[in-house]
């Protein structure tokens, strides 16, 4: 595989189960080794980090969005929304500075002092999307976040994701086997037994002189 992303991207990797979606997103994200080759942002090679140095790149470069949510039961969902911060040890007022925008635009407003256990599937990947924005990542991982949705909620999701890299402009890679993404991501890639067999923009979103790889 090859090809690279442009800051500002909204690149969808699709394909038939076992692929290789996830494990690339894997190994973009630092989770798992790639056995040759190399990825790299920002220009530095992710597979010379140390483990430590890993989990610092993952927390100040990286936002993540799981299909399952993976918020705490035990934290409230604000707290949920601040723990990437706690963990870069940011002050709580600039905590409370970032959060209130983003729950403004997210519509979760309403929700940041109950728990997980209390909100809904939709309302769910909200709050993890809030956390995995409030670091402002370089870039956005998102593995089938809509696979646990409903249809209708799965939409509303995709859009909310579409939204966030129109108006904000962040970087976006997102696994998903949902066909809705073909008109809002800014380019598709296709994988199909662990290699690339289409990479195709969006006309729709992007003019194709503006992107390289």
């Amino acid at each position: 595989i090859r090809f690279s992303v442009e800051e500002g991207e909204y690149v969808a990797i699709m394909g038939e189960s076992g692929a290789g979606k996830s494990t690339l997103l894997n190994i973009i994200a630092t989770l798992e080794t790639a056995t040759g080759g190399q990825i790299a942002l920002n220009n530095q090679d992710l597979s010379k980090l140390k483990e430590k140095e890993k989990a610092a790149f993952r927390r100040q470069h990286l936002g993540f969005v799981f299909q399952n949510f993976n918020l705490l039961d035990t934290f409230n969902n604000r707290d949920n929304i601040f723990l990437p911060l706690v963990l870069n040890k940011v002050s709580h007022k600039e905590m409370e500075k970032r959060l209130e925008p983003l729950a403004k635009e997210l519509e979760i407003e309403q929700l940041l002092d109950r728990y997980p256990y209390e909100i809904s599937g939709g309302q769910k990947q909200r709050v993890a999307a809030a956390r995995a924005l409030i670091t402002n990542p370089d870039l956005l991982l998102a593995d089938e976040p809509t696979g646990a949705l409903d249809y209708k909620t799965s939409k509303e999701i995709l859009k909310l994701i579409e939204t966030v890299n129109e108006k904000y402009g962040n970087t976006i890679i997102m696994v998903t086997h949902n066909d809705a993404i073909k008109d809002m991501a800014t380019r598709v890639v296709r994988l199909k037994d662990g290699m690339i067999r289409s990479n195709v923009i969006n006309e729709k979103r992007v003019h194709a002189e503006n992107l390289e790889w």
